[in-house]
This record gives structure tokens, C-alpha cells and sequence, in this order.
């Protein structure tokens, strides 16, 4: 798959400084346009946001929205697993390398006739390399090549199953064909972004057929629609971000990302690693989309897509922390207490369960989804 990656010396952001400033106002008309254009579009949401405290550790969070419940479960992969991209002829091939925990779609994908090996949407890996699926209607996936192909469904496995860090994943997805696969009768778009203990981070995007791969540790935030370079454009109209315009308050993507971005940036420091997940689900909650709030759909209908659980990650302690919203109770798995060895076998937990609360480490059962 062609691949074209974006450093932390040639973002967008910094090449905007050299346009004029009637140019600008010229881009900002033309990006309300767009985004006026696109919200009609993008209603399905999620959204992730990566924080470097600067001395107390590396965390991430995210939020799971849709317009229905995927009736997603924690699942721990162990090392040793042989698996293959789930797309048939000239499907990628690779034996796990490292344990996981992640958050699977996969009790709605098998309605479908999807595995257990596909749905990973959001997970941690033992080396501290994170993954975080959110959907992206303007992806546009290349077409069969002899390159081996990996579906978006299996895209976070893939990731975590292999990569100890963000660099080592830049390198090896220039190797993968990320195909499409029908979910409930239709391909869903897909981007992907993964962070790890250095401070580290990537976003994939598949625009037009080309990999596109923002590389470096200012990207701390995603969304949905529109594409990535669009809305660290749009960015530099908000306060604090060089523009004058008002922080926004809707539930569309781009105000989520001008919103998660500004908090983000206002976080104060943390006293120790407890008060840092705190401030990370702070954050995410701010961009967390209630029951019953209206979208715009594609044909003016209203329409609802709710988020159903949000993720805080400890990368440095691996520790990952889930919330069910319809739950009170948060719960977390301590990765440094899981058997991860060969053979050790897949396991589950029911995160919706509401009687769990706390370390759920030891709670996890023989797969037999």
C-alpha cells in the first residue's frame, strides 16, 4: 500500500504559518463549508486523546459512540497466537509476539459470521504500546494488491500482536494492505491511532487508496470526519491554537477535536498516577456524546449515537481502565498480573456486567465466544 508519513517537522499546523492572512480567511470559509458539508455525513463517533504529564507518566483515553451497543467484552490475547488479516487469499500472516487486553466488538461481529480474532477496537499490549480504532467515513481503501492484506477488523491485533513501539509500527505498516470487510452489510471506515511509554505517537488514515501516517508526539487527539490534516488546519482558528474564535460546544467531530484538544492542553499536572487517570477521564467525558443528543443523518433525519463506555490507559503501569456508561462502577485489568504465555489460552470478561467493580484481573474466563 503506498504510504506517505508526516513527521513532527512537516505537520500541517507548521506549514500554515506561511500563509498569507487573507489566505487564511479564504481556508477558514472554505473549511465551514466543508464541515457544514460533512456533518450532514459523519454521524457515527468516537474519540482519543494522549497525554504526557511531563513526569508523571504517559496516559491515553477514549470514548466508544454509535448508534447502537456493539455489547463489547475485555479479552486477553496470549503470545503465541498464529493468526492471519481475516481476508482471505493473500491474507497477512503472523504468530502474536506479545499479550494484550483489548475491547472487542466481536459479540455483534459473529452475528455476522466474524471471529474472535476480529473487533478489536481499543487495547494495551505488554510493552506498553496502545491502540485505538475510531471510525472515518472519508477512508477509501486500495484496492487488492500483491501486498498482504489485513482487515480493519483485525487492524488493532494486528498492531498490538506484533509492535513494542510507536516507531516499530510506523515500519511495519509499510508492509500491510489494510482491506475492506462488510459489517452488517456495509465496509466501515476506519482510522487508527497508537501511542507507547516514549511519549510516542501515530495516526493512520487511508485516504484515496494511500496510507497517510501523521508521525510524532504532538498528535494527541482524534476523532472522526474530516480527515486528520483538516482538523489540525481547522485548529488554528480556536483560542489558544493562534485563532479568536470561541471554543465549540457541539458533538459533531471537529468540534470534539477543537474541544478535547483545548482541555487537554489546560490539564494541570498531576500529583501521582490515580489523579492522572482522573484527568484523563475528565477530558474524555468533556467529548463523551449523552443519550438522546441529535445528529444530523445523511438525508436530514435526526439520529442518536451515544456513548456507550469510555477506556483511561496507565501505559506506563499497564493498567487499562473501562466504563460502561449505563454502569456506576469503573473496573481494570493490571496487565502486570496477567499470564500472558503461550498456550495460557484467550480469555473473557463482561465489562456491562454492573456487579463488577475494581481490579477484574482475576476475573476472566476460557474464551467461548
Amino acid at each position: 500500500m503506498p504510504i506517505e508519513v508526516l513527521p513532527l517537522n512537516s505537520s500541517v499546523t507548521k506549514k500554515l504559518n506561511m500563509i498569507p492572512k487573507l489566505k487564511k480567511i479564504v481556508v477558514s470559509i472554505a473549511m465551514s463549508a466543508a464541515l457544514a458539508a460533512s456533518s450532514a455525513l459523519s454521524v457515527e463517533a468516537c474519540s482519543r486523546f494522549f497525554w504526557n504529564t511531563s513526569g508523571k507518566g504517559m496516559f491515553a483515553s477514549r470514548s466508544m459512540d454509535w448508534g447502537h451497543s456493539f455489547d463489547d467484552v475485555l479479552l486477553i490475547n496470549p503470545r503465541g497466537m498464529k493468526m492471519d488479516g481475516g481476508v482471505g487469499q493473500n491474507s497477512l500472516q503472523w504468530q502474536s509476539k506479545y499479550g494484550s487486553v483489548v475491547s472487542s466488538i466481536i459479540p455483534y461481529a459473529k452475528k455476522y459470521n466474524f471471529t474472535i480474532d476480529d473487533g478489536a477496537t481499543d487495547g494495551i499490549n505488554e510493552k506498553g504500546l496502545t491502540a485505538h480504532l475510531l471510525y472515518l467515513e472519508e477512508t477509501k481503501y486500495a484496492e487488492p494488491t500483491s501486498t498482504p492484506g489485513l482487515s480493519y477488523l483485525r487492524w488493532v491485533r494486528y498492531i498490538l500482536d506484533n509492535f513494542a513501539t510507536v516507531e516499530e509500527a510506523v515500519e511495519g505498516m509499510q508492509k500491510v494492505r489494510i482491506a475492506p470487510v462488510k459489517l452488517g452489510g456495509e465496509v466501515l471506515g476506519a482510522h487508527l491511532a497508537i501511542e507507547d511509554p516514549t511519549g510516542d505517537s501515530a495516526i493512520f488514515e487511508i485516504l484515496n487508496g494511500k496510507m497517510v501516517v501523521h508521525h510524532g508526539k504532538e498528535f494527541t487527539v482524534m476523532t472522526n470526519d474530516p480527515s486528520y490534516d483538516w482538523q489540525i488546519t481547522h485548529l488554528e482558528q480556536y483560542r489558544d491554537f493562534g485563532g479568536q474564535r470561541e471554543i465549540p460546544g457541539g458533538i459533531e467531530g471537529a468540534d470534539r477535536f477543537v474541544r478535547l484538544a483545548y482541555f487537554g492542553k489546560h490539564l494541570p499536572e498531576p500529583n501521582d498516577d490515580v489523579e492522572a487517570v482522573s484527568y484523563v477521564l475528565s477530558a474524555i467525558r468533556n467529548v463523551a456524546v449523552p443519550f438522546g443528543a441529535p445528529y444530523l443523518g445523511r438525508g436530514g433525519e435526526v439520529s442518536t449515537y451515544p456513548t456507550w463506555w469510555i477506556s483511561a490507559t496507565d501505559i506506563d503501569n499497564r493498567i487499562y481502565y473501562f466504563n460502561w456508561v449505563q454502569n456506576p462502577n469503573i473496573v481494570w485489568v493490571e496487565l502486570n498480573n496477567i499470564d500472558f504465555s503461550e498456550g495460557s489460552g484467550k480469555r473473557q470478561v463482561d465489562p456491562k456486567d454492573p456487579s463488577l467493580t475494581g481490579d477484574i484481573s482475576n476475573l476472566f474466563t476460557p474464551a467461548s465466544l
